[in-house]
């Protein structure tokens, strides 16, 4: 999640990585009354970070929007007023649960009552190196923009991203994802004659098919393929794949790169992803329902 934010506030923020945890710390000039309002109110959230759905109440689900097409599902469970917000989220609604907490003090140890102290810390014991390292640079990115919003009062959100991912955990089974035919019953890709041919997303105006090139599908392991834009001067190309999440547990991913990069006006790019966005949602959802769905001896491709 990086695109320019302008200045940066004072200090930048120091993260660690821990076993199933991600933990970045910000030291802030605001003192914590100033920083409070921009962890809770949806009027601040919106000028850093996205928009909320709903307020922030313990058990009450809300959704926080980017407006780019990713978003989080988020149920706040404990809210500690002036220190403390924990809350449970799914990306795209489907992903793996995922615990943060957010936890402001009053300056240091060495310097009580100057400025704030703000820590953010992710758990997830299925996530892996890499995802967590990702997700390090993502909160680091995300406090940055925080603390320059304080610092500047100016909006530092992000505008849109240029991947579209995600993933989903699915129960290990019968239903093989990324077997044909069975890639067929949850993409959202047509068949012209004997090779995959089209890529569909509905919108206002129906269906529209977008043109796919370079398939190549190794089963059980991974898909590879690129979407063809009118227009476009380069198309996004997309990653599908599969890995252990746990004991009887396959995460099915998918990175599909590509979006700033297309060289239509921003207007229709930012479009185009938000649709396809939606698109990749319902597909992550089509898979569950299918893998849950399955029996022994169930659809599960023999490709």
């Amino acid at each position: 999640m990086s695109d320019h934010h302008g200045p940066v506030p004072p200090e930048a923020p120091a993260g660690e990585l821990r076993p199933g945890v991600v933990r970045v710390t910000l030291r802030l000039a605001a003192e914590p009354h100033r920083v409070w309002p921009a962890l809770t109110e949806l009027r601040a959230l919106s000028r850093w970070f996205g928009d909320f759905s709903a307020p922030l109440r313990v058990g009450s689900d809300t959704r926080l929007d980017f407006g780019d097409g990713d978003f989080f599902t988020v149920r706040p469970t404990a809210i500690v007023p002036g220190r403390s917000v924990a809350f449970d989220w799914r990306f795209l609604g489907v992903g793996a649960p995922q615990s943060v907490v957010w936890t402001l003090t009053p300056g240091t140890d060495e310097s009580p009552g100057t400025g704030s102290v703000l820590t953010v810390e992710d758990h997830d014991d299925t996530r892996s190196a890499a995802e967590s390292a990702q997700l390090l640079h993502g909160w680091s990115d995300f406090l940055t923009r925080l603390g320059t919003h304080l610092h500047t009062g100016r909006n530092t959100r992000y505008q849109w991203r240029d991947d579209i991912d995600g993933s989903v955990d699915l129960p290990t089974g019968p239903f093989r994802p990324l077997r044909h035919p069975a890639v067929l019953d949850w993409l959202p890709v047509a068949v012209d004659g004997f090779r995959p041919a089209w890529f569909f997303i509905v919108d206002d105006e129906g269906p529209r098919r977008f043109a796919v090139s370079d398939w190549q599908l190794r089963p059980d392991e991974e898909l590879t393929f690129t979407v063809e834009i009118p227009d476009a001067r380069t198309h996004p190309t997309c990653r599908v794949s599969t890995a252990p999440a746990g004991p009887g547990t396959t995460r099915l991913s998918f990175a599909h790169h590509g979006w700033t990069r297309l060289g239509l006006a921003q207007g229709r790019a930012q479009e185009l992803r938000r649709r396809f966005a939606a698109t990749w949602t319902a597909s992550l959802r089509t898979a569950r329902d299918k893998a849950a769905t399955a029996g022994p001896g169930g659809p599960g491709g023999t490709g």
